[in-house]
């Protein structure tokens, strides 16, 4: 089969939520994607689950599981993912959450009449108490992105890339891949999307759930984080000159990083005491 969108899952320590999550992948309406579900070596019984639910449910063909050797985060897992992806489109979806049934049908069809790099939807927070918060990319529109829209981007973005589809070919030919860090990979790996991306298609609709509980990465706090953090937008600032962007968007970068990494893990090492 050809597939019109892989959905790459880092999997580990999810058997509390994992469910869900399969039957939103299921129950999409596009039916040409594989489901690359990415062993992450942790120590609950995540993998057994889905194992059992592929069984179950007769999804051989299209869903499969591989492995890392160690657990290595899920930056590192999704880039395993990504080197074995055969769809036109690539998909990124934590196994913790889960996503409407019409996301991945939506955001192919609007990709392809754009013909985007990107193509980024909406998202909403789920709270344990039952609140909920809308999470909107920064608007520019749909179409070819000029020096103005990029540098607004890049001021203004939210690193919800689960929100989105990425073609394929592109992500290989820039070599775009997340950096191995356990805290701001998805900034800088969206930093350097927005950088090289040339068409993107943006809609506003929601359709993937955000699922917030204490267990996951992105509530850990202080100082460990901020290196992390460091490490991540040291990888964006080395993609920029390799592809001879730092002097123009100099300015530019440096504001992301003052505001997604120092002010960040200021704010965090005071929540932390």
């Amino acid at each position: 089969m050809a597939y019109k969108v892989s959905i790459i899952l880092p999997v580990y320590n999810v058997a509390q939520y994992v469910v869900r999550c399969l039957d939103s992948l299921l129950s999409q309406t596009l039916l040409e994607i594989e489901v690359i579900f990415v062993d992450d070596k942790g120590n609950d019984n995540s993998i057994e689950i889905i194992q059992n639910y592929i069984a179950s449910h007769h999804l051989e063909a299209n869903w499969r599981i591989i492995s890392s050797y160690r657990n290595n985060g899920a930056a590192l897992a999704r880039n395993l993912g990504l080197s074995v992806a055969q769809g036109e489109y690539v998909a990124f979806v934590d196994a913790d959450d889960w996503i409407e049934p019409n996301m991945m049908q939506t955001l192919y069809d609007t990709a392809l009449k754009h013909q985007a790099d990107i193509c980024s939807s909406a998202a909403i927070l789920d709270f344990p108490n039952g609140l909920h918060k809308t999470m909107l990319n920064p608007h520019v529109g749909s179409g070819a992105i000029t020096s103005h829209k990029r540098k607004y981007l890049l001021r203004h973005y939210i690193s919800n890339f689960t929100t989105m589809l990425f073609r394929r070919d592109w992500l290989n030919a820039h070599q775009l891949q997340f950096p191995h860090a356990s805290s701001g990979e998805d900034s800088s790996f969206m930093g350097q999307c927005y950088l090289v991306a040339n068409t993107i298609a943006q809609l506003d609709d929601i359709f993937y759930h955000y699922v917030i509980h204490s267990t996951s990465i992105s509530h850990r706090k202080g100082v460990f984080r901020g290196k992390e953090k460091h490490k991540a937008f040291a990888a964006l600032f080395h993609f920029a000159r390799h592809n001879q962007l730092m002097q123009q968007y100099r300015g530019t970068l440096y504001w992301i990083y003052i505001k997604k990494v120092i002010i960040s893990s200021i704010v965090d090492y005071i929540k932390s005491i």
